[in-house]
C-alpha cells in the first residue's frame, strides 16, 4: 500500500503541493505546484504523512485536513474539518500484529489489532464505534504500541445529509 498524502490548512512547513476547498468541503481541487488560487475557499498544503498526530490535540482535530489515500487500487479522499473528534485506540503487547491499515472501513466489533503475550497468548482490540482508520502510529517503546486514530462514522458527514442542514 501507498503511504497516504496529508494535507493541512497553514502549515509552517510543507512540500509545495496545494489542494483548495471550496463550499465546505463539496468542491476539492488540486493545483499545480505554482498556480495561485485567488478565491474564498481554504487552501491546504501537503504535508509528511507521519506528522499527522501533530494536528490532533486530545482526540480533537486543530487544523482542517485532507487525506489522500489508496485503498485497494481506489483513490479515496477523507476531508476532516477542524474540532471533528477523533478516537485513539491504544494496542500494546510483547508482539502487536495490525489487521487493519489507515484507509479501512470499519464497523463495531471489528478486530483492528492481535496481541501477542510473552506466554504465546493472543488476544484482540476491537473497535467500539463504527468509522475508517486514518492513521496509524506506532509508538516507540520497550513494548510493542500502536494507536489506531479512527474517525467516527457520526463524525461523517454525507452529502444529502449537509443540504439538510
Amino acid at each position: 500500500m501507498r503511504i497516504p498524502k496529508l494535507y493541512v490548512e497553514n502549515a509552517e512547513k510543507h512540500e509545495g503541493r496545494k489542494v483548495v476547498i471550496e463550499n465546505n468541503g463539496k468542491v476539492i481541487r488540486f493545483l499545480d505546484k505554482d498556480e495561485e488560487y485567488s478565491g474564498n475557499g481554504k487552501v491546504l498544503y501537503q504535508v509528511i504523512y507521519d506528522d499527522f498526530d501533530k494536528y490532533v490535540l486530545m482526540g480533537e482535530v486543530t487544523k482542517d485536513m485532507l487525506i489522500e489515500y489508496e485503498v485497494g487500487g481506489v483513490k479515496q479522499l477523507t476531508y476532516i474539518k477542524k474540532g471533528t473528534r477523533l478516537l485513539e485506540i491504544p494496542a500494546e503487547g510483547y508482539k502487536v500484529y495490525p489487521i487493519v491499515d489507515f484507509g479501512c472501513r470499519i464497523l463495531e466489533g471489528h478486530r483492528l489489532a492481535a496481541l501477542q503475550s510473552r506466554k504465546g497468548d493472543i488476544r484482540f482490540v476491537n473497535t467500539p464505534v463504527n468509522g475508517i482508520v486514518v492513521f496509524l502510529k506506532e509508538v516507540p517503546a520497550k513494548r510493542e504500541n500502536y494507536v489506531f486514530y479512527i474517525l467516527p462514522e457520526k463524525e461523517i458527514k454525507f452529502e444529502e445529509e449537509l443540504y439538510n442542514n
